[in-house]
């Protein structure tokens, strides 16, 4: 008698369930679809927004590198100059005062 009773519980909770599932009306589907296509374009301009940042980032990051080359051309002419004059010093100096050490 149990069996008997839990198969028709279990009969009429399945058919419920099939039917409601098959009963979507036109408009819930277009609110689903909705829903949905509002998160797909939430993504793609979250990613947008990624694109943009990153291009910016990328940019600056360019003008660095750029600038940082230059930099170090400047540094090397500016190291080269100062060892040149202060081997001309220290010869000048040599030459002046014979004999003194440095």
């Amino acid at each position: 008698m149990n069996n008997i009773l839990k198969s028709g519980v279990l009969g009429v909770m399945a058919l419920l369930t099939v039917g409601c599932a098959g009963t979507q009306t036109t408009g819930e589907k277009m609110l689903s679809r909705s829903e949905a296509a509002q998160d797909i374009g939430k993504m793609w301009n979250k990613g947008n927004e990624l694109v943009l940042k990153g291009e910016k980032l990328q940019a600056k990051g360019d003008d660095q590198v750029e600038e940082g080359k230059d930099n170090i051309k400047k540094g090397q002419r500016m190291i080269k100059k100062g060892q040149r004059l202060m081997e001309k010093s220290e010869a000048q100096y040599r030459e002046s005062f014979p004999g003194e050490s440095l």
